[in-house]
Formats: C-alpha cells, structure tokens, sequence
C-alpha cells in the first residue's frame, strides 16, 4: 500500500516527508551530530558530506518514498520549529510485508521521550497506514541507549548480528536485532 506524502504529528513532533528544501539544514543536523552517528550511521554520513552530497542524499529519499522503497521523515520539534533528527522506514519488503527503521535525534533534544514519540508514530504508520506485518531494527551492540527505546515501545530482541556491516572507518559492526509483528503491536 503507497503511503501518501504529508505530514504527522504528536503532542510535541512534526514529521514531515524530505523535501528539498529542507537538505541545508538536514546537512548540518549531521554535521552537527557526526562523531556521535559514526558507527550506527556509516551510510548516512558518507552520503551527507557535502551539502550537495545531501541534497542528493534527500532527492534519493523522495525517489524511494515516490516508488514504495521507503518513508523517510525529518523530525521537527514544534515548540521552537526545528529539525531535530529523522527516522526511515527503510529497504521495504513487500513479500514478506516487513521493513527496516532507523532513527536518530539531536544530542540536544535526547532523553526527553521525544524519539519515543516518533518511534510510537511511524509504528502506527507502518502497521495502521501501510498494513506492515514487521517492523524491526538493527542495532550497534553499543548503542545501549536505542535497545532499550527500542524495547520501550514494544520491540523484542530477536539476535544477534556479529560483523553485520562496516562503519565509516571501515570497521565491522556487530548489531542486535529487535523486532514487533503486527499482532504484538496490537497488544501493547
């Protein structure tokens, strides 16, 4: 099922589909938050290390959003106005009715239950708009912070990912694996 482009809203986030407009900005959200997004985010980071490396890095997002790949957000904090991280559904498979997420936010805005409120929206998104039958998400084995949000909004540890993929430095990564079906969002 096409997810239409527009934006969703909690009591304090705003998230809206890439735009264009927004990459200057997005460009400096990551530069901003770059050594501490090194190993959980190789990928994003060697696509956006130019501004105009991220403005293609934001048209490739509007590609995958406009030919059912992925739904990427930008997340914005409504009390000041302010792009505050993202979050992607990602590498949809529509076989097996499942996708990948992955998400971030600003050093400045973290333990505040702000990304918990994102992550509560793009599950609704996933399993309400989208008919998703799995949403799960691989995460560094260091990342201790995002397992435990991960298993705050219903996720479960589903295993371990030894030597998943490379960091920027050309490191392999070990990952855990946390994941929620339909039925088990459901439930909560």
């Amino acid at each position: 099922m096409k997810l239409q482009r527009k934006n969703f809203e909690t009591d304090r986030l705003l998230l809206k589909p890439y735009e264009i407009k927004y990459y200057n900005d997005f460009f400096l959200l990551i530069q901003k938050n770059k050594l501490r997004l090194t190993e959980s985010f190789p990928n994003t980071l060697k696509a956006t290390e130019t501004p105009e490396n991220t403005k293609s890095f934001v048209q490739q997002k509007i590609f995958d959003w406009n030919n059912n790949k992925a739904y990427g957000f930008l997340i914005f904090e409504k009390s000041v106005n302010q792009l505050i991280g993202y979050i992607n559904t990602k590498d949809i498979d529509w076989k097996k009715n499942q996708t990948e997420i992955a998400y971030f936010i600003d050093e400045d805005f973290e333990n505040k239950g702000l990304t918990t409120e994102a992550l509560q929206i793009i599950l609704k998104i996933s399993f309400l708009l989208i008919q998703l039958n799995r949403v799960f998400a691989r995460i560094a084995t260091n990342n201790i912070a995002s397992q435990k949000l991960a298993e705050k909004v219903g996720l479960k540890y589903e295993g371990a990912f030894f030597q998943d993929y490379s960091n920027s430095d050309n490191e392999i990564v070990d990952t855990h694996c946390f994941g929620i079906s339909k039925e088990e969002f459901r439930r909560l």
